[in-house]
């Protein structure tokens, strides 16, 4: 995938897609409702963090930090719902994040952000470059962030839903280069970090 215009963000290779059927099979799974779906996802976070130590540390430090106890819990879900999707669609070819691969993905998504603000012109935004390359991802993260910005009532938090927004859209870009190309793929040109 290559982007038109200027971008911050390194394109995601298609083999590193989740495709829709696999997020909406991770949802299915995660259907349970109070303890049962508290349950799966304490186990999917005690996963992410043996096999993604860094960045499970990184994302419970943003969400943990919020006030608004529904942009946490939001938060909580989402995280490991696209760590879910990740895993359940490249079983043997996620490699573990390291703090220099989820630094590079905080800066860059900073810096596409701070390089579409600085330009007035600019109409798309970086959360619209995270979708273009993980479509079927970013769909179903707006579709939960919706939601509960609307069953937060007339006054929600919203730099606590921004905050929470941003960290996971971080995690679909560390994740998305944390995918190994599959078996015999060559690859052409220098490998990006």
């Amino acid at each position: 995938m290559f982007f038109l215009g200027k971008a911050a963000l390194r394109p995601v290779p298609r083999w590193a897609l989740v495709r829709e059927d696999v997020v909406t099979r991770v949802e299915s799974q995660l259907e349970d409702d109070g303890d049962a779906l508290q349950k799966r996802l304490d186990g999917a976070y005690r996963d992410m963090d043996r096999r993604q130590p860094e960045l499970a540390e990184w994302l419970a430090e943003q969400v943990a930090g919020r006030s608004d106890d529904l942009a946490q819990s939001l938060g909580y879900f989402l995280i490991v719902t696209v760590y879910l999707a990740f895993r359940e669609a490249f079983p043997s070819r996620l490699s573990a994040i390291d703090a220099t691969h989820l630094s590079l993905a905080r800066e860059t998504f900073d810096a596409d952000a701070a390089l579409r603000r600085d330009d007035p012109s600019e109409v798309v935004e970086t959360d619209d470059l995270v979708g273009m390359t993980q479509p079927s991802l970013v769909q179903f993260i707006q579709h939960h962030l919706d939601e509960a910005i609307e069953q937060a009532g007339e006054s929600p938090d919203l730099d606590s839903f921004d905050h929470v927004y941003r960290t996971v859209l971080v995690e679909v870009i560390a994740l998305s280069h944390a995918v190994l190309p599959p078996e015999g793929h060559i690859q052409s040109g220098p490998a990006l970090a």
